[in-house]
């Protein structure tokens, strides 16, 4: 989603320079957040704040994005859900079908699942993890007490805030930091942005 926005706003600043949903979620920071049953809703949140920036090319932009997706892959499979410009900030709400429409469209990973499942699918949870208690860290807890657990867990690889439909336990303890009891940010450095598996997070929750 971020990149959605990102070459948007590079097509808008060339163009410029040439020519002079379950809950509803609400976000001050790129999100998330998988839903119960499988969906899930992204926001993207971006500076609007130059004078050749257009609303109307980006809105058409991202329609077209969308169009072009759902005619390849069913109108079912991504959706906007809302988009607004205020006060030099544009936001972008997108309704996605499930977790394998999301990494598709923007190219990134994204598992929702049980422990299990994801141990299924090859991900080795090969990081330091973070116990939580009342949505603050608590202490280093080992990888071995979550591969024996069927809690739920998300595995991305974006700098995003991300929601669950619960309450977490454990997350990886590099590049993370707890908002909220369903809710955790991740600061990915850039050199650690290409989805390769050192800068998996995973988000452990009930």
């Amino acid at each position: 989603m971020k990149k959605l926005f990102s070459i948007s706003l590079v097509c808008l600043a060339i163009a410029g320079l040439l020519t002079g949903c379950g809950k509803s979620l609400e976000a001050d920071r790129d999100t998330v957040y998988v839903q119960k049953k499988g969906s899930v809703t992204s926001a993207a949140i971006a500076d609007f704040d130059k004078d050749y920036y257009d609303e109307e090319e980006l809105k058409k932009y991202v329609d077209e994005r969308v169009a072009d997706y759902q005619e390849q892959h069913g109108e079912d499979s991504v959706s906007i859900d809302k988009f607004s410009v205020e006060e030099g900030v544009a936001k972008l709400y997108i309704e996605y079908k499930g977790c394998e429409e999301y990494e598709d469209f923007n190219e990134v990973t994204l598992f929702s699942g049980t422990v299990p499942q994801a141990l299924a699918e090859g991900f080795d949870f090969n990081a330091e993890f973070t116990e939580i208690k009342d949505g603050k860290a608590a202490g280093a807890v080992s990888k071995d007490k979550i591969t024996d657990t069927d809690a739920k867990v998300i595995i991305l690889s974006e700098k995003v805030d991300v929601k669950v439909d619960g309450t977490i336990q454990y997350v990886s303890s590099q590049y993370t930091t707890m908002k909220a009891k369903d809710t955790v940010s991740i600061k990915l450095p850039e050199e650690a942005e290409d989805g390769e598996e050192s800068a998996l997070v995973y988000v452990v929750y009930q």
